[in-house]
């Protein structure tokens, strides 16, 4: 089983690898206050990839936000990512169970900021849904295999 499941994860992790948004210098990016994301400061325990996600996000500070996540399937950690919020966008990285990291260490995953209104956050490849103030909706584009799926996920906040 556990088999199956670094497998499951090494595929997705490839597969991953070809969603990296990009974006041109040339494309204006919006300038948002860091502030208007704030309202996703908290934990946050929901579904995706047939487990149990869990994020935790703080509070802005310098500008920025830091973020936390975490996939147990069957009572046990399939990977994390540590992500980085900013006016421009979100930045993120994989790490198995044992905390080495799928990206290589310059490289990581970026979701440019496009859109923010008062309940949704949209990047290029993510969408974030205030549904109320204890939860939210987030759906994700992923290239599996030359195949582009979307992997919606169902949060409610929660206490630590």
């Amino acid at each position: 089983m556990k088999q199956i499941i670094i497998t499951s994860v090494i595929i997705w992790s490839i597969s991953l690898g070809h969603l990296q948004a990009q974006t041109s210098d040339e494309e204006e990016k919006p300038s948002i206050p860091i502030e208007k994301l704030e309202w996703l400061k908290g934990y946050w325990v929901g579904d995706g990839f047939g487990g149990i996600s869990e994020e935790i996000w703080t509070h802005a500070e310098d500008n920025t936000m830091m973020g936390m996540y975490r996939h147990t399937k069957d009572g046990k950690v399939t990977f994390y990512e540590f992500m980085h919020l900013t006016p421009e966008g979100m930045k993120l990285k994989h790490f198995n169970p044992d905390l080495t990291a799928w990206e290589d260490k310059e490289d990581f995953v970026k979701f440019p900021l496009i859109e923010v209104t008062e309940d949704k956050i949209i990047f290029k490849g993510l969408e974030i849904w205030k549904k109320s103030e204890d939860e939210m909706e987030m759906s994700l584009r992923l290239n599996r295999n030359g195949n582009i799926e979307t992997e919606v996920f169902h949060f409610k906040r929660s206490k630590l």
